[in-house]
C-alpha cells in the first residue's frame, strides 16, 4: 500500500492517509489499514516492543496509532514510533492540546456561516451500528466555517452525485472540539447539511 509520508524522523512518522483506507485493524477490517502499513514497514524499533509495562503493551497493540480519522476522510495522521513518543502524543490528544480542522462538501447553502455545533452524540437506540444526537450521548462540540456556497455544482458524471432533495452545496471548514466517532457527520446531518457522499448519514432532506 503507498501512503505519501510528509514528515519523518526518529521519534513520529506524519503520513496523508488517503480515502478508502481504515486507521486500525479489527476483525470485521478485511483489507490493509494505516496499523498494517506501520507494522509492514517496520517503523517502530523493535525494542520498543519489548518489555510488560502498560505503555509499551499498549503501544504494541496500537502500533503507534494515537488517533484514527475514518475510512473514507483523507488527512494527516500523526502515527508514534517510539513509547515516550506514543505516550505524548496520546497525553497531547487527550488534553486537547492537538488542533484538527476538516474540510468537507455539504449538502445546502447554510444560514449562519460560523459557529459551534454543541449536541450529545451516542449510539442510536434504533441501530446501534450508527452514531447519532441522543439525549443520553457524550458531550460532542463541533466548530464550523462555511468557506464557500455554490447554488449549482457541476460534477464528474461518473461520480454520480445525488443532490438527496437538497439545493446547493457548501465547503466547510469544520473544528471538532471533542472527538466523537463521527462526530463531524452526525453533527453536519443534524443541522440539515449532511456530508455529500456519505451514504450512511446523509439521507434524504426532510420535507
Amino acid at each position: 500500500m503507498d501512503i505519501p509520508i510528509l514528515y519523518e524522523d526518529e521519534n513520529i512518522v506524519v503520513i496523508d492517509k488517503p480515502s478508502g483506507v481504515v486507521s486500525n485493524k479489527a476483525e470485521t477490517v478485511k483489507t490493509e489499514t494505516v496499523q498494517d502499513w506501520m507494522q509492514l514497514t517496520a517503523r517502530v524499533d523493535p525494542s520498543q516492543i519489548q518489555g510488560i509495562n502498560p505503555s509499551m503493551e499498549y503501544f504494541r497493540e496500537r502500533s503507534g496509532l494515537v488517533h484514527r480519522l475514518d475510512k473514507e476522510t483523507s488527512g494527516v495522521m500523526v502515527l508514534a514510533k517510539t513509547v515516550g513518543a506514543f505516550v505524548e502524543l496520546l497525553r497531547q490528544f487527550k488534553e486537547r492540546e492537538v488542533k484538527k480542522t476538516y474540510l468537507a462538501l455539504t449538502h445546502g447553502i447554510w444560514q449562519v456561516n460560523s459557529g459551534e455545533i454543541s449536541l450529545p452524540i451516542g449510539r442510536r437506540r434504533d441501530d446501534r451500528k450508527r452514531m447519532g444526537v441522543v439525549e443520553d450521548g457524550r458531550e460532542s462540540v463541533t466548530g464550523y466555517r462555511v468557506l464557500a456556497s455554490y447554488r449549482e455544482w457541476q460534477f464528474p458524471k461518473e461520480l454520480k452525485v445525488d443532490t438527496r432533495g437538497y439545493t446547493g452545496f457548501s465547503t466547510v471548514e469544520f473544528a471538532p472540539k471533542t472527538g466523537r466517532m463521527h462526530q463531524i457527520r452526525v453533527h453536519a446531518r443534524h443541522v440539515g447539511h449532511p456530508v455529500v457522499g456519505d451514504e450512511q448519514y446523509a439521507g434524504r432532506k426532510k420535507g
